[in-house]
């Protein structure tokens, strides 16, 4: 550890003064805190701490900052809203907690089991199945809870066989029953929460369960690539292009792909951000077309030990 949140006061305490102590860096959201040594490359890591910091005796860190501390990368969670505005730090806390100061804290009363804590580099977080739950069942929507539980398989928070033991003995928890109905769907191999939500979307449409990142091969073998869903009958393929594929050259190389797997009779549907509301209309637009092709013109190959 490089650096240390500290609380100004005792820093004053400790002789230090009160210019000084203004030099050094603050803690976005979180006032009376300091920054001590050099400042981490993942600024998750600063509000993690400070959070820690400030949380009263018996607490344990929860939710997003508790799948930080268990290293999962700010591509599935990065601590905000919506990219810019900050999430709260969610943080179990004991009925007896008392007075604190909870600006930039989002204190959670229901209980968690001692065997359901770990501690990781000094921090007390929920442990991986625990904060797999969390991250899925304090979600909005189904899309979303589905996306949690993604990244938790991909990440190995959990494994849905285990998961769904764990849950077995569980009640009395908002959000739980969200959290088991979506679970059968659960996928380790989506790459984004968005294209787990896609994949959501996809389902909610009636079309056949699709393969994630599924490696697809032309007629002589050869290695093409791997759609973000690919349903292997019809030969439908769903990409959500997130603001990464308007990157250096990946327009270019993406429109390769795309005529690469069109050109061996794979019907492409693109879902963009701005799409999101209409996923389902396009995927059944999609679908539609790709039942109507000509199948004699199907030239894609599966290895059967790859498809899953």
């Amino acid at each position: 550890m490089t650096f240390q949140i500290r609380r100004t006061a005792e820093l004053l305490a400790e002789g230090m003064t009160r210019h000084a102590v203004d030099q050094l860096p603050r803690i976005e959201g979180m006032n009376g805190l300091r920054v001590l040594g050099s400042e981490p490359e993942d600024r998750r890591l600063l509000r993690v701490r400070a959070a820690w910091v400030k949380a009263p005796a018996g607490s344990v860190l929860a939710g997003w900052a508790a799948a930080v501390v268990h290293g999962v990368p700010d591509s599935f969670v990065d601590g905000t809203v919506d990219g810019t505005r900050l999430r709260p730090v969610d943080l179990g806390v004991p009925e007896d907690a008392g007075s604190y100061d909870t600006r930039g804290l989002r204190p959670r009363r229901s209980r968690v089991p001692q065997a359901q804590q770990m501690v990781i580099d000094g921090i007390r977080v929920t442990n991986g199945q625990r904060t797999a739950l969390d991250l899925a069942r304090w979600t909005r929507s189904d899309a979303r809870t589905l996306a949690m539980l993604d990244l938790s398989a991909r990440f190995e928070l959990m494994e849905p066989g285990a998961f769904h033991e764990f849950l077995d003995p569980l009640g009395g928890l908002h959000g739980l029953a969200r959290v088991r109905e979506v679970l059968p769907g659960v996928s380790s191999r989506a790459e984004s929460v968005p294209e787990s939500e896609m994949r959501h979307a996809w389902v909610e449409a009636g079309l056949p369960s699709p393969l994630v990142n599924q490696p697809i091969h032309d007629r002589r073998g050869h290695f093409v690539g791997r759609p973000d869903l690919f349903d292997g009958e019809s030969g439908l393929v769903g990409e959500y292009q997130g603001f990464w594929h308007h990157l250096d050259l990946a327009p270019e190389e993406d429109q390769a792909r795309r005529d690469r797997f069109q050109a061996m009779n794979m019907t492409v549907v693109e879902i963009w951000k701005d799409d999101r509301e209409r996923m389902e209309s396009l995927l059944l637009d999609g679908y539609a077309r790709a039942q109507a092709r000509d199948k004699r013109l199907d030239s894609w190959t599966l290895s059967p030990h790859e498809a899953v």
